[in-house]
């Protein structure tokens, strides 16, 4: 039956019981949802995650949240490390019960294409989590990992999988430095990436105390943002975690985040020519990034407004109109 021809039942909302989000760590990991995890490669994403999963497959709290702990098994799925000697190894030093994390024996494994592999390892499993390290290993040679179509398609399949089984997607993504400029970020592909997510973590250094790692929770679509989250690496590959920032240094470095993400956002979207503003507005709105912020960003980058016959355009210093 074609598309034009297919029917579906109406549902109207009085008969569709609210249910309550539940939570592996409340609030940077939603349980049934897709989670994005980024940095710069060799930042500790990978080292996080093991931490992650290690902490779920002992009922240990994760990320040091007060979320009632909760013990599951967990499907890793790593793309660059060999599963022998670094994978493994880095969670028995994070203390994982390794009989609750599995791995999916699968080479050149692919969303697009092996959907239903995924889709019944989860099953089978009954994964509380599913890693994906690094996202863009998994895209497949058939989609693009900058076109929005292809990567709403690839990630509406594993929102399904996630709020079907009730298991949290997290996925890492490695974001490269953009040439001539200290911290602003470009790399990680479409900006429906991020705007797929329900929740966007970035892992930094601290600029005062560089052997620190900062988490920056910058895109919450569930609960408030959460505060930022230190930790450093031991030799071992472990996680400890720090105590809290005070408040006004905490609310300082979550501004810087937050700017340094929609500064790359913007960037993207004007990589192959001047935009739309509201456009540009529409799809950081989509994303969690606020207004004001898109605006600082916009100055910060020295970012021009021409007057178009339906409204403005936006362009970066030297782009061709």
């Amino acid at each position: 039956m074609s598309n034009k021809h297919k029917e579906a039942p109406i549902r109207y909302l009085d008969t569709i019981e609210p249910v309550e989000v539940k939570w592996l760590a409340k609030p940077y990991i939603p349980t049934g949802k897709f989670i994005l995890l980024m940095g710069d490669p060799g930042i500790g994403k990978s080292t996080l995650a093991v931490n992650i999963a290690a902490a779920l497959s002992t009922g240990r709290p994760i990320l040091g949240s007060d979320s009632e702990p909760i013990t599951g098994s967990v499907i890793f799925q790593s793309a660059e490390d060999n599963v022998a000697d670094t994978l493994k190894p880095r969670l028995m030093a994070a203390g994982a019960d390794c009989s609750k994390i599995a791995i999916i024996d699968c080479a050149g494994l692919d969303i697009s294409a092996d959907l239903h592999i995924l889709d019944n390892a989860v099953r089978d499993t009954k994964a509380k989590m599913l890693v994906l390290d690094p996202l863009q290993a998994f895209i497949g040679a058939d989609a693009d990992l900058c076109r929005a179509a292809d990567m709403r398609r690839l990630l509406g399949g594993l929102a399904v999988i996630a709020e079907k089984h009730e298991c949290a997607i997290l996925a890492v993504g490695h974001m490269n430095k953009a040439s001539g400029t200290k911290s602003l970020y470009r790399g990680l592909g479409s900006i429906d990436i991020a705007a797929s997510a329900r929740s966007v973590m970035l892992i930094e250094r601290s600029e005062d105390e560089p052997d620190i790692r900062v988490i920056k929770h910058i895109k919450s679509s569930l609960a408030p943002e959460g505060g930022p989250l230190a930790f450093r690496i031991g030799r071992d590959s472990s996680v400890s975690f720090l105590d809290a920032y005070d408040d006004d240094y905490a609310a300082d470095i979550m501004e810087d985040g937050k700017r340094e993400w929609a500064s790359s956002t913007i960037l993207s979207l004007l990589s192959t020519g001047p935009r739309s503003g509201a456009d540009i507005q529409r799809i950081c709105a989509d994303a969690g990034i606020s207004e004001r912020t898109v605006n600082r960003a916009k100055k910060d980058l020295g970012i021009r407004s021409i007057r178009k016959p339906d409204g403005w355009d936006w362009t970066l210093i030297g782009q061709k109109q």
